[in-house]
């Protein structure tokens, strides 16, 4: 807990609540705050009551909610507000959505199309290989077959084959370690210019995790 760029409260969570210092005002104004963002969303706009409003900010300013001179909290059906809410897990397949993300991230649909040429060229000169072996050692080839000729066309499609698979090779893995860079990037920008408030509501410890299997990523691509 901080007051003025300077630390005045330092402790475990329930601690801090039974100390009865400015923690647990600004626990409880956050409460309130979240019960009125509630009952606001049942009553109309018209019927809010303004003048709660400026003293419940002038309560949170003055941090002395809780205290006689406070206003009354709303009931609510709930028996608490935490301040920082439980992660949910996500059930279900992914989206293609997302896939199509991650593959066009670094070099649009350019990039899924040059791999895939690259795939098919390469599948193509394993197959020419495959073709010119079986052409050569045919039996209607055997009175005209020309060893020289034979090895110097099977070097050249071996050759051409070895190239292409060092060419699908590096430019995937290019793709992958350019779109976990840019991934990696939009993540430290979107921390960096978060709100306060993201960091009020969500454990540190989170954040890290997910910092952290980017980076994992990043390397495994790299």
């Amino acid at each position: 807990m901080t007051r003025d760029g300077k630390i005045v409260q330092s402790g475990k969570y329930d601690d801090l609540l039974e100390s009865g210092m400015d923690f647990k005002a600004l626990v409880v104004a956050h409460e309130t705050s979240m019960e009125l963002v509630e009952h606001s969303m049942v009553m109309p706009v018209e019927n809010l009551n303004q003048p709660t409003m400026a003293l419940l900010t002038t309560s949170i300013n003055r941090g002395t909610i809780g205290d006689n001179n406070s206003i009354d909290k709303p009931k609510s059906s709930k028996k608490s507000s935490k301040l920082v809410q439980e992660e949910e897990r996500a059930t279900g397949k992914v989206s293609f959505r997302m896939y199509k993300l991650y593959c066009t991230e670094a070099f649009g649909w350019w990039g899924i199309t040059t791999i895939l040429v690259l795939s098919l060229l390469w599948q193509v000169s394993l197959m020419a290989s495959d073709y010119w072996l079986a052409y050569e050692s045919s039996e209607e080839r055997a009175k005209l077959f020309n060893p020289s000729l034979f090895i110097y066309v099977y070097a050249i499609i071996a050759v051409v084959s070895c190239v292409l698979l060092l060419a699908r090779s590096y430019f995937f893995t290019l793709m992958g370690l350019r779109t976990a860079q840019l991934f990696f990037t939009q993540i430290v920008h979107s921390i960096l210019h978060a709100p306060m408030s993201f960091f009020d509501t969500t454990p540190s410890g989170r954040i890290l995790s997910r910092v952290r299997k980017n980076l994992v990523q990043r390397g495994t691509s790299s």
